[in-house]
């Protein structure tokens, strides 16, 4: 049987006692496991160690984690995915967390109909984050912000810098491999003329999806995982 994987937001040390948060321990006795058995624990910044169940109470669970506490490198690819602010981007956080990004921002664009987000939604939003990577086994959670599409334009660092345009001459497919990469998906109606120019300023290229008209929710799923196969192609 699979141990179970628990997202625990502070530091893991060696032999050290640690008490669950809520939603873990409930999680947790969803499962009915019992003291003794095995859980893998990380921190969400890829440091990772196996516990083993000590303490179940009612509203606690407290684990004994073990001498070996292993640090992983960043993520490979780093992928920063910048989607246009929409009002199921819980899906975006999910999706996008379970495949793998380094940084997730939720852009105000000229036809973002949401246009501030309120602090509760970044928790809500850090939850899903942490349940994604608790199921797909990354050790590693995205950062999520709020930005405006100039910001998020000009702080790009990458020399890797895309947008989605499905006018582009360039095929998503074509891109040639990466190690770090910027790309921003726009909402229904891509983005203005205006935005386009505004990232061609800033050397970012259009890159197309093929034929196919899909939802701005379900783009970081078709997106991030064609951008995986390019990355792992030899």
């Amino acid at each position: 049987m699979r141990i179970p994987r628990i997202y625990y937001p502070e530091e893991l040390k060696p032999n050290s006692l640690i008490n669950l948060p809520l939603n873990a321990s409930n999680h947790l006795k969803v499962l009915k496991k019992n003291k003794g058995d095995k859980v893998e624990v990380f921190n969400g910044k890829g440091t990772i160690s196996l516990g083993c169940l000590e303490d179940l109470k009612r509203n606690k669970i407290s684990l004994r984690l073990e001498d070996n506490i292993i640090q992983e490198k960043p993520l490979i690819p780093e992928i920063n995915l910048g989607v246009s602010n929409i009002k199921n981007f819980d899906k975006v956080v999910k999706d996008s967390s379970q495949l793998g990004v380094s940084t997730l921002a939720s852009l105000i664009t000229e036809r973002t109909k949401l246009r501030d987000t309120k602090k509760d939604k970044f928790k809500r939003w850090q939850l899903i984050s942490a349940s994604s990577c608790e199921q797909s086994g990354l050790n590693w959670l995205p950062e999520i912000s709020q930005n405006n599409l100039k910001d998020w334009i000009v702080e790009s660092k990458t020399k890797n810098r895309f947008f989605l345009d499905p006018k582009a001459d360039l095929y998503i497919g074509n891109i040639k491999r990466f190690s770090t990469l910027d790309i921003a998906i726009g909402p229904e109606g891509g983005f203005s003329t205006k935005e386009e120019n505004l990232f061609k300023k800033y050397n970012f290229i259009g890159v197309n999806c093929g034929n196919l008209v899909i939802k701005t929710e379900s783009m970081p799923i078709v997106v991030l995982s064609m951008l995986k196969v390019i990355s792992e192609a030899n």
